[in-house]
């Protein structure tokens, strides 16, 4: 293949290029995104270190809103040069002390924008398992009437074929 074998069928060399693409980029992000931070995590909660735990529960705030974003987004932008990459490099700039993205992500964006709709948020929650319940109670009653039509259905064909099978 030319982007991963130097030599060209004309012979000249040429060097390869190549990109992580969606495999590597996966296994990288859930390394990097998850399995190192999920450490980090634990050693901060068994130090009692308030500032350690907090950088990390705002870190997995961003993650979570990432992990939510990235399946659409890897389906809209798969076709963009760099991608994976951009997605290993974006995860690792969250949570490198150097950089701290994950604290200005939460401190810019999603704390004043949670915080503006927190009565909203909690409103819809406290609501959704009245909604479940509601709407279970419906998809189950309709499950149950249309079964019994089918069995009806059912049971009303096989008197009518019974009569004639008998009859052959």
């Amino acid at each position: 293949h030319p982007l991963t074998n130097p030599k060209r069928s004309s012979g000249s060399r040429k060097r390869g290029v190549a990109m992580i693409g969606y495999y590597l980029s996966t296994i990288a992000c859930n390394i990097a995104g998850g399995i190192l931070p999920a450490y980090k995590s634990f050693k901060a909660l068994r130090t009692n270190d308030e500032e350690e735990t907090q950088k990390w529960l705002k870190y997995w705030v961003i993650f979570a809103i990432f992990i939510a974003v990235q399946y659409p987004a890897d389906f809209i932008l798969c076709w963009v040069p760099l991608y994976y990459e951009a997605k290993v490099g974006f995860t690792l700039w969250l949570q490198l002390p150097q950089f701290n993205g994950a604290a200005f992500l939460y401190t810019s964006f999603v704390e004043p924008l949670l915080t503006e709709k927190e009565q909203t948020i909690d409103e819809v929650i406290a609501n959704s398992g009245k909604i479940v319940k509601e709407q279970s109670s419906k998809v189950i009653s309709s499950v149950t009437e249309k079964a019994g039509t089918l069995g009806s259905e059912v049971i009303k064909r096989t008197k009518k074929a019974k009569p004639k099978a008998e009859a052959d």
